[in-house]
């Protein structure tokens, strides 16, 4: 199906993310001039990607979505000041949800080739807005785009992955379901028992608290633990020798793109 039906698709059952939530009625995707972007209640969303190399393999592991969010006048924010427009839990749901369906649409429109996997995040407010089923509903939105779980790695906060055990019953459901987990901002100590249970939550790739991410010993922990280290932001060589030495296996930032845009674009995907 071309994607002009898709995103048309998308805009006239807007309710299918969330049929109880208010922000529906402010909500909008565009498809102009082969670009994908969003409006919500006024504010222009605008979905990019950077990419994830492996250093184990020299190849891309991944893209990271991320969204610019401007404002009237131009003013940007953050998209975590999005969820201040969220004011219960259905909005939360849909937004969450809204958000992620965005990146989807935005990874067809950017890449007609098999690729590694889209890293979107899961919001900590939307595990505590949903009781069960986690990751059902997005499957069903992800198969109306022909995207499949295992295309998909949902990022979740370690924190409370590790505190919580609504988070852990979350996690396990997706891991269920064939999306791959990351867990982000962890501590910079993580005990035995803590990586066992990243492992039974279905988790494969992590990142640290900044202060931890030059720590040899916790790397080492984490790839011993079957985890993959992402080292978002690498921006100087120096950065990228610590990386290597650590044991970091995903890495991101300036270098990267700069790397992948030197590859042939049928070698780099």
């Amino acid at each position: 199906m071309p994607l002009t039906q898709v995103v048309d698709y998308f805009n006239t059952h807007l309710e299918t993310l969330n049929p109880r939530a208010s922000l529906q009625r402010h909500a909008y995707f565009h498809y102009r001039a082969g670009r994908i972007s969003a409006e919500l209640g006024g504010i222009s969303l605008q979905p990019f990607q950077q990419p994830i190399l492996d250093l184990t393999t020299q190849a891309m592991a991944g893209w990271e979505s991320n969204i610019r969010v401007v404002g009237q006048r131009h003013r940007r924010y953050s998209v975590e000041d999005l969820y201040f427009l969220a004011w219960d839990k259905e909005d939360v749901v849909f937004l969450d949800r809204f958000l992620r369906v965005l990146h989807a649409l935005h990874h067809l429109s950017r890449h007609t080739v098999e690729v590694p996997p889209l890293v979107v995040d899961v919001h900590w407010r939307h595990i505590q807005a949903v009781e069960a089923s986690h990751g059902l509903v997005f499957e069903t939105l992800l198969a109306r785009l022909g995207i499949n779980p295992g295309q998909m790695v949902l990022r979740l906060r370690g924190d409370l992955l590790l505190a919580e055990a609504h988070v852990q019953q979350a996690a396990h459901g997706f891991h269920q379901r064939g999306y791959t987990l990351l867990a982000y901002d962890l501590p910079s100590v993580v005990g035995e028992s803590e990586w066992q249970k990243l492992q039974e939550c279905g988790v494969h790739w992590v990142t640290p608290e900044s202060q931890a991410l030059g720590d040899k010993r916790w790397h080492q922990q984490a790839l011993a633990s079957g985890m993959k280290v992402w080292w978002r932001g690498v921006e100087q060589p120096a950065e990228l020798e610590l990386a290597q030495h650590t044991g970091t296996v995903l890495i991101s930032g300036n270098l990267v793109e700069a790397f992948y845009m030197q590859v042939p674009t049928s070698a780099a995907l």
